[in-house]
């Protein structure tokens, strides 16, 4: 790969090199787990180096990941193969709708009177934000914990400086726009490497540069409705530009993968169902969206 691209590539991760465990679960959850969830460890190998990451890195991780039962690994003669396991591939799907899927709609909310501090921490690992005492948050997004006393709400004044200050302190608001805006200044200048002809290599781990630095920041987004947000939300932006991005990368990146990256029965699929809904949808969310 041209050195030029090299640069790129570490100029969109920061740190640079990333920690390989996180790598690893970026490599499966894009690349992997739509074409199966199995992949050749030489491959992986080979991936996680484009990152600066070494074998003796990413074999140490692959082993952690075994031990915390989201890879398990299998042999055929010399070649060691690693599959997601049946649970991790039920939480990287439920990960990706939250890249690919749509935009999130409006919705209400959930108040859940909890005490104890590991369920309390359960709760805010999963959206949910302190709102005094032990009274905690969340938008009303599927799969949240029912912990304590549950109960479903409606803001009667949503567009309140009141509401709009207390959610602005509990989420955290102004450190998820500037990281949103962070992205956008990042990766913005990748929309022009996109007007070169650039070979599959280099496109594929420039979009898994991109899907990395995105999903660190979508998985802590709590998800609020958009009337809740201001105008001019940096995240809209981030999830537009993120669309725009990894479609004009895909072409030539999953020609690479169906070309140079293996399962145990040969080439990965450069396409399945599962990579064409991904895209569609994110041809979706490359449109502008209202303004709430």
């Amino acid at each position: 790969m041209p050195a030029s691209t090299d640069l790129d590539t570490e100029n969109y991760l920061r740190p640079f090199p990333p920690k390989a465990a996180r790598l690893i679960v970026t490599i499966y959850g894009d690349i992997v787990e739509p074409r199966g969830g199995v992949l050749w460890m030489g491959d992986l190998i080979t991936l996680c180096a484009g990152f600066g990451v070494n074998e003796s890195l990413v074999r140490t991780a692959v082993s952690r990941l075994v031990s915390t039962g989201q890879l398990k690994g299998e042999r055929e003669g010399r070649r060691s193969y690693y599959a997601l396991t049946p649970r991790a591939r039920d939480e990287y799907h439920m990960a990706a709708e939250l890249f690919f899927g749509p935009a999130d709609d409006e919705c209400g909310w959930i108040l859940a009177h909890c005490a104890g501090e590991a369920r309390q921490s359960e709760l805010m690992n999963h959206g949910f934000a302190p709102a005094g005492g032990d009274f905690y948050i969340a938008a009303d997004r599927p799969g949240l914990p029912e912990n304590g006393a549950t109960f479903r709400s409606t803001a009667l004044q949503p567009d309140s400086t009141e509401i709009k200050a207390l959610l602005t302190t509990a989420f955290n608001l102004d450190a998820l726009s500037r990281a949103y805006a962070d992205f956008a200044g990042q990766f913005q200048p990748m929309a022009h490497i996109l007007k070169e002809d650039l070979d599959g290599h280099s496109a594929l781990l420039l979009r898994l540069a991109l899907v990395h630095a995105y999903r660190e920041i979508r998985l802590n987004d709590p998800r609020l409705p958009p009337s809740v947000l201001r105008q001019d939300w940096p995240g809209s932006i981030a999830h537009r530009l993120f669309a725009e991005l990894y479609i004009g990368l895909s072409a030539p990146a999953d020609d690479y993968i169906g070309q140079h990256l293996f399962n145990r029965n040969g080439p990965l699929p450069k396409n399945t169902a599962d990579v064409k809904s991904r895209l569609n949808s994110l041809v979706k969310r490359s449109r502008p969206q209202p303004v709430w």
